[in-house]
């Protein structure tokens, strides 16, 4: 179990993030959905086992990971044990774990996970190849976090539809997610919500130089 450096969300969560699932943290942009996989990382780095960040959108920052190391007071050389892979198409992010084997990973995270498949796919009468091609990549997903025991975090955007957020591919990720933590943003702050089969929980936040913390 790993875990997520915001009290609250670990207390909600049954003490962190279980191995064997798939974790979803969904929001709209700027609500800190990498910064959160990013302190998420830094929890998990005293396993001992290397850590695989996919990204597909480009967000990888490694110097606000050295940041916030620095202010925790971790070792800067351990960032050597998260390996990056830059996904640039659907074919890539797919093919991934035909070419190195999930078990060599303590955590994997795949940050953006629908975007290359909504931009490849954008087309209306694209929706049902889009919808088919990304529930197998999510099906393969599922049954190596099960499988091999290994918690995985997919990130994905929520956009405003007609005046309602909507989560990006929705129904094609909530087949495969056991857990979902969503945030959001208002006049009021930031908020994060925690939904799974046994909590519907939420509480607020605040976005600080050492990461997500909570706000009292």
């Amino acid at each position: 179990m790993i875990k997520t450096g915001l009290k609250e969300l670990d207390q909600f969560l049954g003490g962190g993030i279980k191995e064997g699932l798939v974790t979803s943290i969904s929001g709209q942009s700027a609500t800190g959905k990498t910064q959160l996989t990013f302190q998420i990382c830094l929890n998990a780095l005293h396993s001992g086992k290397d850590i695989l960040f996919q990204d597909t959108i480009g967000e990888f920052r490694p110097e606000r990971l050295v940041e916030m190391m620095q202010l925790q007071k971790i070792n800067p050389s351990l960032l050597d044990k998260i390996k990056v892979n830059r996904i640039t198409n659907t074919a890539q992010q797919i093919q991934c774990f035909s070419k190195t084997s999930p078990k060599n990973y303590s955590l994997i995270i795949v940050d953006g996970i629908t975007d290359l498949f909504s931009f490849e796919y954008s087309k209306k009468e694209q929706s049902l190849e889009k919808h088919i091609s990304f529930m197998k990549y999510m099906h393969n997903l599922s049954s190596i976090a099960i499988d091999g025991k290994i918690p995985i975090i997919v990130t994905n955007i929520v956009r405003t539809i007609n005046k309602h957020e909507k989560e990006n591919l929705e129904e094609s990720i909530s087949m495969y997610t056991h857990t979902k933590i969503k945030l959001s943003k208002n006049d009021n702050g930031y908020l994060c919500q925690v939904i799974s089969p046994f909590v519907n929980k939420k509480f607020r936040y605040t976005i600080t130089s050492s990461g997500l913390t909570s706000v009292s």
